[in-house]
């Protein structure tokens, strides 16, 4: 059974949800297992285990078509319900075995989970380019960026240096020739599940589509920093991903990406 980080017993009342959601609803026990302030994310433990997410409407339709398509190669969960109505999306999804990256006993053996984690990035790169639903998604980033320099944003814990400079770094290197491959687009270990250290699947997929494989690496860098509290790992990370893939000037065009994107 996965971990549930924010595990809370609550009441739901069945109709207040669509009515394909329902059926789920009736007889299961429902925890509040949200972690960000962009949707709503509900355990349900009955005669299945799953996850509903509940957003604004229109805010997970990119979720479920690269589920969808990840799924159909055995990458993550099966989607059981999508529906949208006039104010929110409803995505259920069901629970895949296993335990996510941040839990005790993953982060108490960090040379496995940095090397998990590395190889099984490698199998989302390898997925067809071709079929999958979302195309463009580099450009899409340096399009945000683009906005959001001109507002004046920056994520400060990502671009410690001034917004100027950074953003004459960006304009420089977002000239770069393509290298796409299929990406997760938030690749941090919080969204992949593990099970006996094997690759169980990946959720939370909404910004994930045909991009640069250095936007994957970048977060799989920051996020083994972040929740080990070292930089040691990394290179076990990119051992075991390819480390003849490395383009530095790609991995500080995916920094600055990730660090005027939100």
């Amino acid at each position: 059974m996965a971990i549930i980080m924010n595990k809370t017993l609550i009441h739901i009342d069945p109709t207040t949800l669509p009515p394909r959601v329902r059926p789920y609803i009736h007889g299961a026990r429902t925890y509040d297992s949200s972690c960000s302030d962009m949707a709503r994310t509900i355990y349900l433990e009955g005669d299945i285990r799953a996850f509903l997410k509940i957003a604004q409407a229109g805010k997970l339709a990119r979720e479920v078509q690269m589920n969808r398509f990840m799924h159909s190669h055995g990458l993550a969960p099966a989607v059981l319900e999508f529906v949208s109505d006039e104010y929110h999306d409803y995505l259920l999804t069901e629970a895949l075995e296993g335990e996510d990256g941040i839990s005790d006993g993953h982060l108490q053996a960090p040379d496995r989970l940095a090397a998990v984690f590395g190889e099984s990035l490698r199998l989302v790169h390898q997925l067809p380019v071709r079929e999958c639903p979302i195309q463009g998604r580099t450009a899409e980033l340096i399009s945000e960026s683009q906005a959001n320099i001109n507002r004046g944003y920056k994520d400060s814990a990502i671009i410690t240096e001034d917004l100027s400079p950074a953003a004459r770094q960006l304009d420089r290197l977002k000239a770069l020739g393509r290298d796409e491959v299929v990406i997760h687009g938030d690749y941090c270990l919080p969204n992949i599940l593990l099970r006996d250290f094997r690759l169980s699947g990946f959720v939370d997929l909404g910004t994930g589509g045909v991009g640069d494989r250095h936007y994957d690496l970048f977060w799989g860098i920051w996020t083994l920093a972040y929740n080990l509290k070292t930089d040691r790992y990394k290179d076990v990370f990119l051992d075991a991903y390819g480390r003849q893939e490395l383009d530095p000037e790609r991995l500080e065009l995916s920094r600055l990406l990730a660090g005027f994107t939100q």
